[in-house]
């Protein structure tokens, strides 16, 4: 926790990049919410992280994808380990370095989207793996 010297507050400051968990029966239609209401200059620097086979029709250009194979999220029964140390992890991973490198864009804000009822591995895995949690923080929908 970041204090201000003294005074016993919280810093405001808190330079993690924000992940939003779309989950649940229609995360892409919460998605799509997202895009119309959106500023569509914020979306080069929005990254979705989705189980898909190809982009939506209609995908903005400027809005980045990361593909996944599967939806590691909604699969029962594994653990944090097993369920979160795989493709969106990894992803994750490789997004902070490439931004680092500068190869990309600088994110302000990532999108998870799966078809999950709850949010709970990611908020686990940002608490329970120092590298991500260092550089990344869960933001509630």
């Amino acid at each position: 926790m970041n204090l201000h010297a003294g005074t016993g507050r919280q810093s405001a400051r808190d330079f993690r990049i924000p992940i939003e968990v779309l989950h649940g029966q229609a995360p892409g239609k919460r998605l799509q919410q997202l895009l119309d209401a959106g500023d569509s200059s914020e979306f080069e620097r929005w990254v979705v992280i989705a189980p898909v086979l190809a982009a939506p029709a209609g995908w903005p250009d400027r809005l980045r994808l990361i593909k996944t194979a599967t939806d590691e999220f909604s699969q029962e029964g594994d653990c944090l380990c097993c369920a979160l140390s795989t493709e969106v992890s990894a992803a994750l991973s490789r997004l902070f370095f490439a931004v680092l490198r500068k190869e990309q864009p600088p994110v302000s804000r990532v999108f998870v989207v799966t078809a999950s009822a709850s949010a709970q591995p990611m908020v686990q895995a940002l608490k329970h793996a120092p590298f991500l949690g260092q550089r990344y923080r869960f933001e509630p929908s």
